[in-house]
């Protein structure tokens, strides 16, 4: 948010800066150069952080001021790239990847870098009618928005995979969403219809969905899913889930079922008066999982528990970057293992002996 007008060179000097200019189309990226025609008027939003550019935003704005398209991207650059990159020992073997030394130059070649972010497309109602994720690796996520009198009742959600090889471009019909309401128009229930065969992440909602549609904002409880005790749960799927959510549009149950209409397994989830998930429970016949997390002061997350048919399996503890993970077996306690940053660091064996657990 722009909050003071500086000149240019002094603004730099500050953590955060924003410059604000209007542009020709000449001057658009050809991500979405096609969009543009010749009634509207391009902004474009450059933020740096501590003199450094962090992003670039475009607005597309029609005669009467209304915003018609916002995107936001960022373009990875070469020198970031090469750095992230580990150079490969001479003892390490040559990885799969890899090209191979008699490999035609033309193969060898590193494919143009892709920026990410996202594309967002109004029309005249102030409603968002079109959205594309981009992916740093060429692909784009296409979610359609149908409404009624300004209402969202659907949206169908594509994937747009780049060309590979000889493979040309591929767009894979992924699901749709039907949006159920209350008397009182607030948001009670998604259907989702899967179209496409492949594994997808489940919870994964258009993410201003009731912005657009003048609702209150929707809870998407995304954060508490990396939880690994259900990573498989979130993989997998049935032909079609409900989604049903309470008066303050926070996610309370997901039910599976298959191609008969037969319930395969549902999720229950229970909430804080914070909107902080407290757990997610997992049934699904004699499969049945419950995972319970743990909050500071700040909000932030210190725990996790995981059990399984209400025995207690396992216990992470939370501090900053560094996890300490506890297994159990028969309610004791049998591995603990430090994790820092995502790596494992050490590992060991404890031997069976009582210890209380609160």
């Amino acid at each position: 948010m722009a909050l003071e007008p500086v000149f240019s060179r002094l603004a730099l000097r500050e953590k955060y800066a924003l410059s604000v200019e209007t542009i020709q189309a000449s001057e658009l990226p050809p991500q979405i150069r096609g969009y543009y025609d010749n009634t509207l008027w391009i902004e474009r939003r450059i933020l740096y952080e501590n003199g450094e550019e962090s992003r670039r935003q475009w607005l597309f704005k029609d005669a009467g001021g209304k915003t018609r398209l916002n995107a936001v991207l960022v373009f990875p650059s070469e020198t970031s790239a090469e750095e992230d990159t580990p150079p490969e020992s001479a003892e390490d073997p040559p990885s799969a990847d890899a090209p191979a030394a008699d490999m035609p130059a033309e193969e060898q070649e590193d494919k143009p870098l892709e920026p990410s972010g996202f594309i967002e497309i109004y029309n005249g109602d102030n409603l968002i009618v079109e959205e594309h994720r981009l992916i740093d690796d060429g692909s784009d996520e296409i979610i359609n928005y149908t409404y009624n009198n300004k209402t969202l009742i659907k949206t169908e959600t594509r994937l747009k995979i780049p060309p590979s090889g000889e493979d040309g471009e591929v767009i894979r019909n992924l699901w749709t969403d039907y949006y159920r309401y209350s008397r009182f128009s607030s948001l009670r229930g998604i259907n989702r219809v899967y179209h496409d065969d492949t594994p997808v992440s489940l919870i994964r909602f258009p993410h201003i969905l009731l912005d657009a549609g003048g609702l209150q904002k929707f809870i998407n409880p995304n954060d508490a899913y990396s939880s690994v005790f259900l990573q498989d749960v979130f993989m997998s799927r049935g032909d079609r889930v409900v989604y049903t959510t309470d008066s303050r549009g926070r996610l309370l149950t997901e039910t599976r079922y298959d191609e008969a209409g037969a319930v395969i397994g549902e999720i229950r989830n229970t909430w804080s008066e914070t909107n902080k998930i407290q757990s997610v429970h997992w049934t699904a016949g004699e499969d049945d999982r419950l995972v319970e997390y743990e909050y500071d002061n700040e909000e932030d997350r210190i725990g996790e528990r995981n059990y399984t048919k209400g025995v207690l399996e396992r216990v992470v503890q939370i501090e900053g970057d560094r996890e300490v993970e506890t297994v159990y077996m028969q309610g004791q306690p049998v591995l603990r293992a430090i994790w820092e940053e995502g790596r494992k660091i050490s590992e060991e064996r404890i031997r069976s002996q009582p210890e209380q657990v609160n």
